[in-house]
């Protein structure tokens, strides 16, 4: 899988945000900026739905990060391969509170948060739990769980 970066972005229920964000990333696509393509999500966090993106972890650093879209997000999901095909989820938090992003961003570092491991579920596993992300491409709803909860 390499290493992805889910995210939403500010305003994200404006529909003139919407279109520059989505002009703004098909400009980048058209001239074979990004590394991979972003995918639309569907998501539940802190028991906010919200639409949202999933792009490579290169294309969120280089960008998404510093593009003023993502200014006011509490956080985004990173995920990285793990051991034996698992894919791991950390929340990585924007300090804009404090300061902008961190610059380190590639890093993880003491702002994160490690939730678990990444893992494909039914949807109705999906809707029972506290956060959630569906890719409509793929027809799949995804959970995190907590390493100490994962079943072989």
């Amino acid at each position: 899988m390499g290493e992805y970066v889910i995210f939403a972005i500010d305003n994200d229920n404006d529909l003139h945000t919407n279109a520059k964000f989505l002009r703004y990333m098909d400009e980048l696509r058209a001239m074979s900026k990004m590394d991979g393509t972003m995918q639309l999500c569907i998501g539940s966090y802190l028991d906010q739905m919200e639409r949202s993106y999933i792009v490579t972890f290169n294309d969120f650093v280089d960008h998404i990060a510093e593009s003023g879209y993502v200014d006011k997000q509490e956080s985004v999901l990173l995920l990285r391969d793990g051991y034996y095909g698992k894919v791991y989820a950390t929340l990585k938090f924007n300090s804009a509170y404090n300061t902008d992003w961190p610059a380190e961003f590639p890093n993880v570092g003491s702002d994160d948060l490690f939730l678990g491991v990444l893992r494909a579920v039914d949807k109705d596993e999906a809707m029972a739990s506290y956060g959630w992300t569906y890719r409509p491409d793929l027809d799949q709803y995804y959970v995190v769980h907590a390493v100490n909860e994962e079943v072989a």
